[in-house]
């Protein structure tokens, strides 16, 4: 087992027209012990927007001895063979990747993928925010040069080493948006807002607890309500208790 951790920064955010200006790649393996660690920058094919130099600090000028990424593809390919492909945020790092070897004519597919971002989201639900820098400074991890490749790679490697000494594998961690909301909710006594009010007469109406003549049935909403959470006050439930509702009216659902 072997994980490659990956970062990159780009022309833009659309993995399909945009392009890779410089990356990073740090090797570890099964314990978090680094193998290898390589970084690049990358000539794009069309000048690099101001507003992506504002955040990341890489302009035209920084590139014009750079290479193609088709000119080093199979070195990346290297680094990252058989290794699980780790990033923080893999829904927008390994796109915007797989889009940059499509055009060196690789097909590249990992044999198995982790997000930190997601881990963490499932380690601390109850956060914030779960952007790279805000977790770093939870866990006192220093992070030097924010969006600067390696650095970003450095930290995320450590939020990994994080991971794998709580005996989380962070591959098989698997977090859908239920989930992760009710995670959030656990133990949450703040009073419920009203759009999530509202969403227990939405999902009641799913759920089939009508009056004949069609209108949601309040009398089979509270008496389910009461039976969940103990109380017949739906204005008053906590963020916990209407998310124990939703719950209840999920199974209704089917």
């Amino acid at each position: 087992m072997a994980y490659a951790v990956f970062d990159c920064e780009t022309t833009g955010t659309n993995p399909r027209v945009d392009e890779i200006v410089s990356l990073a790649v740090v090797r570890v393996d099964a314990d978090g012990a680094e193998t290898a660690r390589s970084a690049w920058l990358v000539r794009p094919t069309r000048p690099i927007p101001a507003g992506a130099t504002a955040v990341h600090g890489i302009s035209d000028e920084d590139v014009v001895g750079a290479p193609r990424f088709a000119e080093m593809a199979g070195e990346v390919l290297a680094i990252l063979d058989g290794a699980v492909f780790v990033a923080h945020n893999v829904g927008f790092d390994l796109p915007m990747l797989q889009h940059a070897f499509a055009g060196a004519g690789i097909d590249y597919l990992p044999p198995a993928t982790a997000c930190t971002l997601e881990a963490f989201r499932f380690v601390e639900p109850l956060a914030d925010n779960h952007r790279l820098q805000s977790i770093c400074e939870r866990r006192g991890i220093p992070l030097e040069g924010a969006h600067d490749a390696m650095s970003d790679v450095l930290a995320t490697v450590a939020l990994l080493r994080v991971l794998l000494g709580e005996g989380i594998a962070p591959e098989t961690v698997e977090l859908d948006a239920a989930a992760f909301m009710r995670m959030r909710s656990r133990g949450d006594t703040r009073p419920a807002t009203e759009p999530q009010i509202r969403r227990i007469w939405g999902m009641a109406r799913s759920a089939g607890l009508l009056r004949p003549d069609g209108g949601v049935d309040r009398t089979q909403v509270v008496s389910l309500v009461e039976r969940v959470t103990g109380t017949s006050d739906i204005d008053a439930l906590t963020r916990a208790q209407v998310q124990e509702v939703y719950d209840a009216l999920d199974v209704l659902i089917g």
